[in-house]
Parts: structure tokens; sequence; C-alpha cells
């Protein structure tokens, strides 16, 4: 919710209108099917509810009248750069947890793929740590 707080912020500084995007991570339904999970509509629809949770709790905390939300699915980097040149946004506002050494490597980092290609400017937001 960090990088929502920031991303609102500037926005109401700009007068901007702002897009929260929800979206149901493909890759960890098909990575639960490769498990052996079985993936069917019912689980589908759960992803999509808690998404749109999402943006209900980010829009109950931080109101904005210029705000709309929208709940996608699809393979995170892909759909972030493909929703933003759609809706010929100005500026992608992304969180990350900032991961380091093995745990980069392992997972890879979603907003280091957004701004690799994207053709808009990316601002990300570390998500604070408990230290």
């Amino acid at each position: 919710m960090n990088a929502v707080k920031k991303g609102i912020e500037l926005a109401k500084d700009l007068s901007a209108n702002v897009i929260l995007l929800s979206l149901v991570d493909m890759t960890i339904m098909i990575n639960n099917a490769a498990a052996g999970a079985i993936i069917d509509s019912e689980m589908e629809v759960i992803y999509k509810e808690d998404a749109a949770n999402t943006i209900n709790e980010a829009l109950k905390r931080y109101p904005y009248n210029k705000t709309t939300g929208i709940v996608e699915e699809g393979i995170p980097q892909e759909a972030i750069n493909k929703i933003a040149m759609e809706h010929k946004v100005d500026l992608i506002v992304m969180g990350t947890h900032g991961r380091t050494g093995f745990n980069h490597l392992f997972m890879g980092s979603i907003a280091e793929q957004v701004i690799r290609y994207s053709r808009i400017p990316v601002m990300v937001v570390t998500i604070p740590t408990n230290n």
C-alpha cells in the first residue's frame, strides 16, 4: 500500500487521474497447477475477489475522486505494461520488496521487468521491512 499512498499523493499534487491495478497473477496459478493443484473456475473467482478487495481497501484508505480500480489477470510484468499502454498512462507507480541476492535470483523482480520493458516512466516505491 506504500506505493498506492505515494502514487495518490503525487496524483493529488498534479490533479492527475489514477488507475489502481490489481492483478490476478497467472504465474501463481500456473505454478500451482504444475505442482499438482487443481485450478478451477472457483479458485479463479476467489483470486479475482481478493484482487477487488485489495482495490477497495486502497480506495477506502486513500480516497481520491479521480481514482479508478481495475482487476485483470495475467503475467504481472506483461500485464502492467500492456494495461499502462492501453490506458495511455504517464507514469507507472509500483512497489517492490527490494529483494537481493538469492531471493532476487530465485524469484525475479516484477518491478525490474516492468522497468526493463516499459516505454512509460516507472516510479518504484520500496515496501518498508520490519527490521
